[in-house]
């Protein structure tokens, strides 16, 4: 009888223990998954902030349609768009996934409306530079720190990221 209810116990145990491992693991393969997540669209929306920073700057300068035209932005969305993809973009903030959804649209907006004289170049201007700034000031920053919150928790319990995103190992 004491054999039995050892050997149950001890089964009990053992799956307690290996559900508990497979419920860990797949909350940090999630945690490492938006880390990458965030990091990617911290870059992608990095490089479109200095291309509308660029583009308002020309546009200060009140230039020829021509010249708007093919120097108009393109607003690379390729993270943003394969993020609708992904079963961990909900786990992203959605403060940060408003405010970039916001500034792509309202830059897109304010730069189509330039383009088609329905907003002065320089009035343009001023709005690109109010959609840089709070995407500059508050959502980059807030992003890069939540990324960085995830990777210190992931490597606290030894899980080790970055290596993929290292300059030795992208030959």
């Amino acid at each position: 009888m004491f054999l039995v209810l050892s050997t149950i116990f001890g089964v009990y145990l053992a799956a307690q223990s290996g559900l508990e491992q497979a419920l860990k693991f797949d909350s940090y393969s999630k945690m490492e998954d938006n880390y990458y997540l965030r990091t990617s669209l911290y870059d992608e929306v990095n490089d479109n902030l200095e291309n509308i920073k660029r583009y308002s700057l020309l546009l200060a300068k009140s230039p020829h349609t021509s010249e708007l035209e093919y120097n108009k932005p393109t607003l690379e969305k390729y993270i943003w768009q394969t993020m609708q993809y992904s079963p961990t973009t909900l786990e992203t903030p959605s403060i940060f996934l408003t405010q970039i959804r916001r500034f792509y649209s309202r830059a897109e907006f304010v730069i189509d409306a330039a383009l088609k004289r329905k907003m002065s170049a320089r009035q343009a201007s001023i709005e690109l530079n109010q959609i840089a700034d709070i995407i500059e000031q508050q959502t980059l920053p807030q992003l890069k720190a939540s990324a960085l919150n995830l990777q210190q928790e992931l490597q606290q319990n030894d899980i080790i990221i970055g290596s993929l995103k290292e300059a030795d190992n992208a030959n």
